[in-house]
Formats: C-alpha cells, structure tokens, sequence
C-alpha cells in the first residue's frame, strides 16, 4: 500500500460550554469580557476548538492515563521548543516538533563531516503523522453570552465587579488522520528528524533502512503501541477551558473511524443540523458518496469491516434512519460495522492496528 493511515470523524458534546477562548473582547457591557473562539459564516457564528487545544488534551491524556513523558521543552526569547527527541518521547514522534539547537565546539555534522563552530544552531523538524481538524460546531448561532459579577465577602460600600463571558450548548465535529507508516520512522540529518546527537545517544534503539542509510525505524512493537495508545487516549478525552463552572464531557459521543490507504481525511462534516438548527444529524447522503470513491481504498483486517461506528444513544436525530442503512444497504453493509459506544469502536480500532502494521507498513 502507498500510504496506509488511520482516520476518522468525531462528533463531541459541549454541554454548557466554554472550552476555547479568543480573550477579552473590547466594546460590550463591561471590561471583563471574554469571548470563545468562533467562526462567522454571513449571519452565522459557530464556536469552535482550535486544532492546538484538541491536540493539547489529547497529549494530557496520554501523559496522565498511558505513561507518556512529556517532551523536554527550551524557553527562548522568540521561541520554544522540545527536546525534538522522537526515540525517547513518544509525543515527538506523534505530534512532531521544530527543534533549533546549539551544538558545542568542536562537534561535526556527521552526514557532512565538517566543524560547526560553537553557537551554530542545528535545526530538526518533524512532521506529525497526527493531524486534525478544528472541532467546529454542527449547530449555529448558538453562542450565549452570560453576564456576572464578583460581590463574595466584599465590604457594604465596595461596588461589585462585573464580568461577562460566553458559553454555548452544541456539538463538535472533527476529523483526524495517523499516517502509520511515518509513525517511528526517521530521517536523519538537518532540517530533518534526527540531528547527530540523538542519533548516537540511542543508536543501539533503532533499526537502519536498508534501502535508505539515512533512514532509522523504531522496532516495529513500539510503533504500534503508540498508535493504540493514541487511539484509545482519544476514548478518554478530556480538557477545556472555564471547567470549574462551565464543566463538560469532551470524550466522543459519536464517531467513525478505520484505514484507508491514502492520507486524505475524506470523513469531513458528516454531521450537519437537523430544518430547526436543533438536532445533529448524520449526513447520509454525504457518506455514501465518500464511500462510493474510496471503497476500494479501505484497508480491510480478516473478516472485519473497514470502517466501525460507535455511538450514544439518542444524540443523532436520524439514528434509527441510519442504522437501518449501515445494515440494509448495500455499500453501508459491506464498509461499515457498527460496533456499540465510541469506546468499544475506538478499542475495536486499537486492536486492528497490529493486523495492518504487519500487512502494509514496512
């Protein structure tokens, strides 16, 4: 296969919710007023979660619930980076880094042979193989602003302080991709993924390509252990901005997910709302026509389906019109398997990444 990947659509319930903030915003009732992310469409406004938040729980939940150490990170005037050591870091491997290093006198560039004098900067970078969308409400011009005051134990002639903020109830959809076969590969040399010094400091760790003398892979177990673990952290999402009093489940409600060979993430804005703007509904019509050009590039595990759907019960406004479809017709049928929760359809996933590391990744 030429790119085997992982992707798949999510759908996420915001309950009463403030998970993304702009800053304060100039020109309303009162100074303190912070305003969410949101997305104007003409008359429209959809709040959204930016692509860096999502990712940023997504790594808390790796740290916390799977072990993974957080990445070294240098403060600079201008800048910050990680150590941009994807050996010893699982997050630098997944989620990718710009690294810009000085190395001491007297160093050579080993794939140059050449001194680099001391204060150089040796710059490596890597591209994620996780990439995702921004989580973007399915549902419009839902955003509800919420004035307030600060008044607790204040002395009887002190004026309160007042404040204004904006939540929202909606859904959010988003689409995500691994690129399975950039997962615990590496090319070494600048502007690449390894520089010299963590190359030697964990030559011993990786296997040299035979075909390619610059490139390295991780053993082929500890590529597929940071896949699952990805996949199932996504299970158990958690994060948001303004929890103590705007407290909401980020963990999917809804969503579709499995390989495909190719590094599209074709599953975009499946969800869309119901004549009223008040439910989700699943875009049937959508996803027979993605399905009718990439059945032939799903990536398909034994005598399981491609794709596995995983959902709550009550939230999509067509579900019993989409059950009925996933198991009447034909195209549906033959592609997709609806599993259960998003939980047992995300460790349905997990449990398959091995079968398709051993198949389609070198």
């Amino acid at each position: 296969m030429a790119y085997p990947v992982l992707t798949g659509a999510v759908l996420i319930e915001a309950n009463g919710a403030a998970l993304n903030n702009a800053g304060q915003a100039e020109g309303l009732r009162v100074e303190n007023a912070i305003v969410v992310k949101q997305i104007r469409i003409g008359r429209l406004r959809f709040p959204y979660v930016s692509g860096q938040a999502w990712r940023r729980w997504w790594r808390e939940v790796l740290y916390a619930d799977f072990g993974w150490t957080p990445s070294e990170v240098t403060r600079e005037a201008k800048s910050a980076y990680t150590k941009g050591d994807p050996i010893a870091y699982e997050e630098d491997d997944l989620f990718g880094y710009m690294a810009a290093r000085k190395r001491p006198r007297g160093r050579k560039r080993a794939e140059e042979g050449e001194e680099v004098a001391e204060g150089a900067a040796g710059t490596n970078r890597r591209i994620s193989p996780l990439k995702n969308s921004l989580l973007i409400s399915v549902l419009p011009n839902v955003i509800t602003n919420d004035f307030g005051h600060f008044s607790r134990n204040l002395p009887p002639d002190t004026d309160i302080i007042p404040f204004e903020a904006e939540h929202y109830t909606t859904y959010l959809q988003g689409v995500f991709t691994i690129s399975l076969a950039d997962v615990g590969h590496f090319v070494f040399g600048e502007m690449a993924d390894l520089s010299d010094e963590i190359l030697r400091e964990h030559q011993g760790k990786l296997q040299r390509d035979q075909n390619n003398e610059r490139v390295y892979w991780l053993p082929k177990p500890d590529r597929i252990k940071r896949v699952q673990d990805v996949v199932r952290a996504l299970a158990l999402l958690r994060g948001g901005a303004h929890l103590a009093r705007n407290l909401s489940d980020v963990t999917p409600v809804v969503v579709l997910v499995g390989f495909l060979d190719g590094g599209n993430a074709p599953f975009q804005r499946l969800f869309e709302p119901d004549e009223n703007n008040e439910r989700v509904l699943l875009n049937l019509t959508r996803l027979r026509s993605v399905l009718e050009d990439y059945q032939d590039r799903l990536l398909v595990e034994g005598n399981s389906k491609a794709l596995f759907f995983g959902y709550r019960p009550t939230v999509l406004a067509n579900e019993v019109e989409v059950l009925e479809q996933f198991q009447r017709d034909e195209l549906f049928s033959k592609c997709i398997e609806v599993v259960g929760t998003p939980q047992q359809a995300l460790e349905k996933v997990a449990g398959l990444v091995e079968p398709v590391f051993g198949r389609h990744v070198p």
